[in-house]
C-alpha cells in the first residue's frame, strides 16, 4: 500500500503528480543519534597529517612546539649548492603556508628575495638564513612582529650568533640521539 503525497509548489504553477513512497520506507526507523554524528578526535593538528578537526586562524603555542624539532631547512653547505629556492620549497622546510613566507618578505624590510618576471619569490642561501632568525624569533622565542623588528635591528651580530649557537647545539643533539638509538 503506497501512501500519497501531495508535492509543495512554491512558484504557483499547475500541481505536480502524486508522489508514491513504498512503505518498508516509510516505516523504516531513524537512526539514533550516536550513528549519525561522527566522532570527532581532538588531537593537535600535525604538518602534513589529515585530521578531522580543523581550525582556523593563528596556531596555538601549543601545536607550534612539536612543528618546531621538525624543520627540515638544509645546512649551509648544502644550500650552497643551488643558486635559488623557490618559495614553494622553503615554505615545506619551515613547515608554513607560502602566504606565511610572502608575509615576513611584506614585514621584514631585510628579507628580500629575487622575484622573476613573472612575479615568483627566488630565495637565496643568506635569504633562507634571515628566514631562520625571524622563525627563531617569532616561533621560538615568541616575539611579536614588532618586537622582532627591533631586536633584529639592534641586536643583528647577536642574533647571527644565537642563530649559530642554536644550529650547532641541535647537530650536536642530532649526533647524539642517532648515537643513542644505535647503542
Amino acid at each position: 500500500m503506497a501512501k500519497h503525497l501531495q508535492q509543495l509548489d512554491l512558484f504557483g504553477s499547475a500541481p505536480a503528480e502524486p508522489v508514491h513512497i513504498k512503505r518498508a520506507m516509510v516505516e523504516k526507523p531513524l537512526p539514533t543519534k550516536e550513528a549519525v554524528l561522527p566522532t570527532v578526535s581532538r588531537a593537535p593538528m600535525h604538518f602534513g597529517k589529515a585530521t578531522t578537526t580543523h581550525k582556523r586562524g593563528r596556531k596555538s603555542f601549543a601545536s607550534m612546539e612539536g612543528e618546531m624539532e621538525r624543520l627540515k631547512v638544509p645546512s649551509p653547505e648544502e644550500l650552497t649548492k643551488k643558486l635559488y629556492y623557490p618559495i614553494g620549497e622553503v615554505a615545506v622546510w619551515f613547515n608554513a603556508n607560502t602566504s606565511l613566507i610572502r608575509y615576513w618578505e611584506k614585514e621584514f624590510k631585510q628579507l628580500q628575495p629575487r622575484k622573476t618576471r613573472k612575479g615568483d619569490r627566488l630565495f637565496r642561501a643568506q635569504d633562507i638564513e634571515f628566514l631562520k632568525q625571524i622563525y627563531y624569533l617569532l616561533r621560538e622565542k615568541k616575539y611579536s612582529i614588532e618586537g622582532a623588528k627591533t631586536y633584529l635591528k639592534n641586536n643583528k651580530e647577536k642574533a647571527e650568533k644565537d642563530l649559530a649557537l642554536i644550529n650547532s647545539l641541535k647537530n650536536i643533539r642530532g649526533f647524539l640521539v642517532s648515537l643513542k638509538s644505535s647503542l
